[in-house]
């Protein structure tokens, strides 16, 4: 990167900040520190950033885990720039209590799911502080880690269900595929190259803004294969029970 790209900080590089530091990695100057000793030199050594003082950069994105993000906070806001954004990964810290522990800056709350690290991801953004330019900024920032969506805090919730759970809702549902085809006959690894497959065309079919329901109607011949699945699924009542898991996901997420 050259040295007028942006500079975004990440604190905490566990599972998601490594990831996001992967997604950012090819399109911004990356900075990454961890408390755990050579963390943040393996993370930056696998994804072309550097290991150092994340807190110094424009973006400085806080992703610890919520109950150590209070004392963290303590170390990272006094040593960031006047003019640096702060922006958290954490659930259970709503807008106005990340503004608390940083006052007289702006602050925004993001919910991205892990596939950032490959730029297909999913980011939810609630700010405070920002106007519409800021605003804009970040989101150009952030649209490297794949579908950056703001929207008001209040829905952060079904965001995290479906933007933060959905990977692991779709992997159950990848599993029970996995199943069926073990149980045609198929061995483990052809039904899972199978199911990949399937899941990836189905991205692509989908892409641009696809109704799904369309989708479906397009592949269901009357009488045929998919209408005999689907006609399954309905008499298992598959489809509301998994709107009943973004639900309760989504019950959860509101808990934290």
């Amino acid at each position: 990167m050259t040295a007028s790209a942006p500079a975004i900080g990440v604190v905490g590089v566990g599972a998601m900040g490594s990831a996001m530091a992967a997604g950012f990695a090819p399109h911004a100057r990356v900075v990454v520190e961890d408390l755990a000793p050579g963390r943040a030199e393996q993370v930056a050594a696998e994804h072309g950033v550097t290991a150092g003082d994340a807190a110094a950069c424009d973006v400085v994105v806080m992703a610890v885990k919520p109950q150590d993000l209070a004392q963290v906070l303590q170390d990272v806001v006094p040593r960031m720039a006047p003019h640096a954004v702060l922006a958290s990964v954490a659930a259970g810290w709503p807008l106005e209590r990340l503004a608390a522990a940083a006052p007289d800056r702006p602050v925004v709350r993001l919910m991205p799911n892990l596939a950032v690290a490959g730029g297909a991801g999913v980011v939810a953004m609630a700010s405070r502080g920002l106007d519409a330019h800021g605003q804009g900024r970040i989101t150009t920032l952030l649209q490297p880690l794949g579908s950056v969506v703001p929207m008001d805090e209040v829905l952060f919730p079904v965001a995290t269900a479906i933007g933060g759970s959905g990977p692991g809702i779709l992997a159950y549902v990848a599993a029970a595929l996995e199943r069926g085809g073990r149980d045609g006959g198929r061995s483990p690894q052809q039904a899972r190259d199978m199911v990949q497959g399937v899941l990836a065309g189905t991205a692509f079919l989908l892409e641009g803004g696809v109704d799904p329901a369309d989708l479906q109607a397009r592949v269901t011949s009357p009488g045929g294969t998919t209408a005999a699945g689907i006609a399954a699924l309905e008499a298992a009542s598959a489809g509301d029970a998994l709107a009943a898991a973004v639900a309760a996901a989504a019950a959860r997420a509101a808990e934290l």
